[in-house]
């Protein structure tokens, strides 16, 4: 897929949008967009909340850019792959962790469709094994991701698992990394092959998030 080659050969900015409003997604997306993000995700909470009318929305706005749904698909992978459909979204997500049908469903369904499979990788124990097992049930995208409920109790950041992002990028699969990442965090890891920084509160509860997305995509686009 074209947008699979363009993923593996850069490196992007994608936004969370982690509300449950969409209203109050679309001011900072917009604001996002003008300073330069790649990728405009409608979280898990905005997708629930308000379903594929907020991925329409997202694309509305978007003019172009890449709308991915994270859906985090534990279950019924095919109908999960229309929800991503119908809003227009070039990417969904799966759990790692779920069983192997659930992600094969999703695969098969998205990939007719011309959407690209990522999986999340939260909560999985071995990571560099689990992501070998999903490539080859035909997975794009290996997201490394630390929860915001494991980043409050233990104080950790994606930034503390930069063996496993090594590990992962040798697979050859596109790296997408979540979890606690601002501007500092980002300078921290340029030197490892990750293709998708995920950002979600630095920019979403900043007090400009046009401003805080410029100064991201600077360092992003620095080497």
């Amino acid at each position: 897929m074209e947008l699979l080659e363009k993923l593996k050969n850069s490196r992007f900015l994608q936004v969370a949008l982690d509300f449950l409003k969409i209203d109050d997604a679309l001011k900072v997306a917009l604001d996002a967009i003008k300073g330069g993000t790649d990728i405009l995700e409608c979280g898990t909470p905005l997708l629930k909340a308000e379903g594929i009318t907020a991925l329409k929305k997202l694309n509305e706005i978007g003019k172009g850019k890449i709308v991915l749904a994270d859906t985090k698909t534990a279950d019924a992978g095919d109908v999960e792959a229309e929800i991503a459909r119908l809003g227009g979204a070039k990417i969904m997500t799966v759990l790692g962790i779920m069983d192997d049908a659930t992600i094969e469903s999703a695969v098969k369904k998205a990939h007719e469709y011309g959407i690209l499979v990522q999986a999340d990788l939260i909560n999985v124990k071995n990571v560099r094994d689990r992501a070998q097992e999903l490539k080859k049930l035909g997975v794009d995208i290996i997201g490394l991701h630390v929860g915001l409920d494991v980043q409050k109790k233990r104080g950790i950041s994606v930034s503390d698992l930069k063996k496993e992002i090594k590990e992962v990028s040798e697979l050859g699969v596109v790296v997408s990394v979540a979890g606690g990442l601002n501007k500092d965090r980002i300078q921290e890891l340029l030197d490892l092959p990750i293709n998708i920084f995920v950002v979600g509160a630095a920019i979403t509860r900043a007090s400009n998030p046009y401003n805080v997305t410029l100064d991201i995509v600077k360092i992003i686009r620095q080497k």
